[in-house]
């Protein structure tokens, strides 16, 4: 959740609303699923059945890489399993890059970008934390 936060307030502000409004209240599922104990996300049908919709309508560079930190929450069948929070990251990652814009995709590009540097240090902070003592 740290890092889903991170990412959409970094990303900034999503003009489309029917975008914006999705992400809310996927994240608002996602922090009443943490407070309860609950490994994943559960998502009304309703709301899953839409995804393809709002994620036509996620232009905004950045925001369909939420959309799908969100999903990889709520379609996790096995659980919390290592592959649900790698893929969060990895989406959450992408999106920051993604909005970045960088003229060209490479790994120097990107270690030379101060808002890659920031989200990739602030996962790893995250996972720190999370790491059992």
């Amino acid at each position: 959740m740290k890092v889903m936060d991170w990412t959409i307030q970094v990303i900034g502000p999503i003009e489309v609303e029917a975008v914006r409004s999705y992400i809310n209240v996927g994240m608002e599922a996602a922090r009443s699923a943490v407070r309860s104990g609950q490994e994943t996300t559960p998502l009304p049908e309703e709301t899953l059945d839409a995804c393809t919709e709002i994620d036509d309508q996620a232009y905004e560079p950045g925001t369909s890489h939420v959309l799908s930190a969100l999903l990889a929450c709520a379609d996790a069948p096995g659980g919390l399993t290592g592959e649900v929070p790698y893929d969060v990251l990895s989406y959450c990652y992408e999106g920051v890059l993604e909005r970045e814009d960088l003229p060209l995709v490479s790994p120097e590009e990107e270690h030379r970008n101060a808002r890659c540097i920031e989200a990739i240090d602030f996962q790893q902070r995250c996972i720190a934390q999370a790491q059992p003592a």
